[in-house]
Formats: structure tokens, sequence, C-alpha cells
């Protein structure tokens, strides 16, 4: 059915003003803190880069035994109530992540990489980037429901 130019340009300007929204939720179900959480369990930053290795051999060794992927890095993972702590928060635009555990374990590894210059919390901009990209066809999808008055 064919609507007039003028219900169709309200709609448009509605799915204009609609669009932060629908990016903010989209990326909100984007499993960022799963993403980060698989980037620790590979010994990797925010960044992408190496976190430093483990400096003991025989620590280095358990923590090889346990989780394989670390490759000999730092993964911040024992009993896993750091990254059970891991949010995300997405506010303006800009995705936030936050330790929201904090105990004893939590508050040395909170001090311990931020007087190293460490940023465990995060993803790289590219991985970001990617799962941007990947929402795209959710949003079109309901941006053209919103367009089509469906």
């Amino acid at each position: 059915m064919l609507i007039n130019p003028e219900t169709f340009l309200r709609r448009i300007d509605q799915a204009i003003l609609d669009a932060p929204k629908l990016i903010t939720e989209a990326l909100a179900e984007s499993q960022l803190v799963k993403l980060n959480t698989e980037n620790l369990q590979q010994g990797l930053d925010s960044e992408g880069a190496n976190m430093p290795p483990y400096k003991d051999p025989d620590y280095a060794n358990f923590k090889v035994s346990i989780n394989p992927r670390n490759r000999g890095f730092w993964d911040l993972k024992v009993m896993g109530d750091y990254y059970r702590g891991i949010r995300v928060t997405i506010k303006s635009g800009t995705v936030h992540f936050e330790q929201s555990i904090k105990n004893e374990k939590t508050l040395w590894i909170e001090s311990k990489t931020t007087a190293m210059g460490l940023k465990p919390l995060g993803v790289p901009e590219w991985q970001l980037k990617e799962v941007q990209m990947k929402n795209i066809p959710i949003i079109k999808e309901k941006l053209l429901k919103k367009i089509n008055g469906v």
C-alpha cells in the first residue's frame, strides 16, 4: 500500500531520531563482556596486545595447564571473580567497561594493572567496529520497519 509523502517523511524523521537508540540496543546485545573475557583468556588486553608473561615458571606452567589459550600471558583468572565482575555501559555512544566486584582479589588486580599501565577491561577498537558492522543488518531491518509502518 502506498503512503502519502508527509507520512513517509514523518516516518523517516522518526527513524532518524530512533537510530541512536537502536544502535545502543544492538551494542548492548552484542555480548561485549564475553568478547572481553575471551580476549583475557587468550592473554590479551583491551587493545589486543599481550598481557605480561608470568615470571615464575612454575606458576606459568600451572596457568597454562588450566588455560592453554593464555600462552603464558596473564589471563587474570583463577577463581573467576574478575571475569564475573566485568560490566559494560553504553552512554551517549560511548562504550565503557568496568569492574563491579570489589573484593581483595579484584582490587589487587586493579591496583597491579593500573600501576603497570595495563588496561584489561575493554575490547580493541577493531573488534568494536566489527561488532558494529555485524549489527548493521539488524538495525537496518528495524529502521525499515519503522519507515514502512510495520
